[in-house]
């Protein structure tokens, strides 16, 4: 997988100009002008973008100078297990409705002025205007003190995560962001979550999610003169090639911080990575895809140490059943039994990824714990069958001449399968599949795409016949089976309450286009965007009727084609430093400077 970047994951601007001391030691005599070399996978580093976390790529950087109330281990075991960021400490209420929040004493902005309660206030403000505080269903805030602070779900809000997705949310100074709100913002925002029958009242309500959107556009413009930061780090300068960030003094644990600035390259693609990986240039490498002639050379670098730990994210081929023939779901069947998925993976993601057993919407790892033997007993496996395919598509009108498939239309059978560039994977695995295709009598090819925010915009936008996606990518199964059953089939959440999107509004995002209503195996017919929905108000332990039927459904329908598993892979090199956290899962899933806030990560003297 690329570096798993949620980003734009990728960077459009070619890494020019790096600075060649960031390619030599990182220690010196002095540990507190130690340099740590990293790549930053969240966005571009765009040397044009504003100093702004709200901006998709603004150049405030996860972990470093750009800040949260907790950090989330990832862990599966654990979903509610947290590492401290600016707050201190946290509890929630009996019923989950309300989350108290105490801050970090000594927590200051990189000015030197104190992190507020006030300051988170208007951050969940401004997390209105960008839409995810009602993806929590955050209700209103209120100040206990300058350092402590109660979040409140809307009312009649059982959201089970409530705390869980509060503590992930960003903080921004109050003194740099409230003049971009309205003094009557928090009216606008209780006007905004009406959901009842009166007519003037649904009214005022749409006329206030419109300015917080609107809001919401002139907020990730902004573009500060100064980076004030209350992480570890603060933004010194940056270029094309280079973020260069140097240790903030008035960081809450400064003096856990061993290192003195961080160095984020740039990059266009995972080849850059692998040669940064491969020169021993880099102190820690974030999740790449990579072939096996690339991790053996890695490998032979001295310091560098691989590190695995699971992940719950799986490479799929999706469709947009709009298309024809894609609505009809014999053929996406007839598809599945053509494609050799461990072919596909052997070739793709060698290092880092394992062919999936199931298209169910999670990965084999999570389906452990949550699907029992009776469901899998009535899922289809799809091992490649070209017999079956070929029976399936007979019986839907297609025809075959001359070793070509020929639609029911009359029209000759071709296909696009869209890919990201820069995402190796991802083009390989296109090609594979592609080359499969074809041979079968389809003729496939992979399309490059210039970037994923392109991507991203043109699925959403319904312009994409067949294309790669990520699906499950969480221990969550809310989160999993959102990536089928939410936003990508028409479902939303607007103001805690569930709303269904058709494919006739391309406004919404619905890409995928199953029929609302589904009948599964067992006879029953559910909805799998509300049973999606429905988990958000559950705890986990009463998740697992839910999650066996969306697997059911899944398999039996086939709105993506599973093809592999990713396993977590990332590297460290022990070089220049030591004690990283490679024995804490959940640290290891997070970025460097949340060990460094730690206490993690000590540079070696030098010699």
């Amino acid at each position: 997988m690329k570096v798993i970047k949620r980003i734009p994951m990728f960077m459009l601007i070619a890494l020019l100009a790096f600075s060649m001391t960031a390619c030599g030691n990182s220690s010196s005599n002095n540990n507190n002008n130690a340099k740590f070399t990293t790549v930053y996978y969240y966005h571009p580093i765009s040397p044009g973008a504003p100093k702004n976390p709200y901006n998709a790529t603004g150049n405030s950087f996860t972990s470093f100078n750009k800040m949260q109330l907790a950090w989330a281990s990832g862990l599966a075991t654990d979903l509610n297990k947290f590492y401290p960021g600016l707050a201190k400490s946290w509890s929630e209420s009996p019923d989950g409705t309300k989350a108290t929040i105490e801050l970090q004493p000594k927590a200051k902005w990189s000015n030197g002025k104190p992190v507020t309660a006030d300051d988170v206030k208007t951050s969940m403000a401004i997390a209105f205007t960008q839409g995810t505080a009602q993806s929590f269903s955050l209700g209103s805030v209120k100040v206990l003190s300058e350092k402590k602070l109660e979040l409140s779900q809307v009312p009649g809000g059982k959201y089970k995560m409530f705390m869980h997705d509060a503590l992930q949310q960003t903080v921004v100074p109050d003194f740099q962001y409230r003049k971009l709100l309205p003094k009557d913002i928090w009216t606008i925002i209780e006007k905004s979550q009406y959901t009842g029958d009166d007519k003037a009242k649904t009214a005022t309500a749409k006329t206030a999610q419109e300015q917080l959107t609107k809001l919401g556009k002139s907020i990730t413009k902004f573009a500060p003169k100064t980076d004030i930061s209350a992480g570890p780090f603060v933004l010194k300068r940056l270029n094309p090639g280079e973020a260069f960030l140097v240790k903030n003094k008035y960081f809450y644990a400064a003096d856990k911080v061993k290192v003195g600035s961080v160095s984020l390259r740039n990059y266009t693609g995972n080849q850059q990575i692998w040669n940064y990986l491969i020169a021993g240039q880099l102190d820690a490498t974030p999740f790449t895809s990579m072939p096996k002639n690339i991790l053996n050379s890695a490998l032979k670098k001295k310091g560098n140490q691989k590190v695995v730990t699971p992940t719950y994210v799986a490479a799929a081929l999706a469709f947009d059943q709009k298309f024809y023939p894609y609505g009809n779901v014999n053929v996406r069947k007839a598809l599945a039994y053509v494609i050799d998925r461990e072919a596909v993976q052997k070739v793709a993601e060698p290092v880092v990824g394992t062919p999936s057993k199931y298209t169910d919407g999670i990965t084999d790892s999570a389906a452990s714990d949550w699907v029992d033997e009776s469901t899998r007993s009535k899922m289809d496996t799809y091992d490649v069958n070209l017999d079956k395919a070929t029976s399936l598509l007979e019986k839907e009108g297609f025809k075959k001449q001359n070793g070509k498939w020929i639609l029911p239309n009359g029209k000759p059978w071709s296909m696009d399968i869209h890919v990201v560039n820069g995402f190796s994977d991802w083009i390989q695995g296109g090609k594979v599949i592609a080359s499969q295709l074809t041979k079968f009598g389809i003729d496939a090819k992979p399309t490059i795409v210039s970037s994923f925010a392109q991507y991203q915009s043109d699925m959403a936008a319904q312009k994409y016949a067949v294309g790669f996606w990520l699906d499950s990518l969480s221990a969550n199964m809310y989160t999993a089976f959102a990536r089928i059953y939410g936003t990508p089939d028409g479902y939303n959440v607007v103001n805690s309450k569930l709303a269904y999107y058709s494919q006739k509004d391309k406004t919404k995002g619905n890409w995928i286009g199953l029929p609302e209503k589904l009948k599964i195996s067992t006879g029953e017919t559910i909805n799998p965007g509300e049973l999606t929905y429905e988990m958000n108000q559950m705890k986990p332990e009463n998740q697992k009727d839910h999650v066996q039927k969306l697997a059911l459904v899944t398999n039996e329908y086939v709105p993506m084609i599973e093809i592999w598993d990713y396993t977590h892979v990332q590297f460290v090199n022990t070089d220049r430093f030591t004690n990283f956290p490679v024995k804490d899962e959940g640290l290891m899933n997070n970025m460097p400077g949340v060990w460094m806030s730690l206490g993690y990560v000590t540079p070696k003297t030098s010699k």
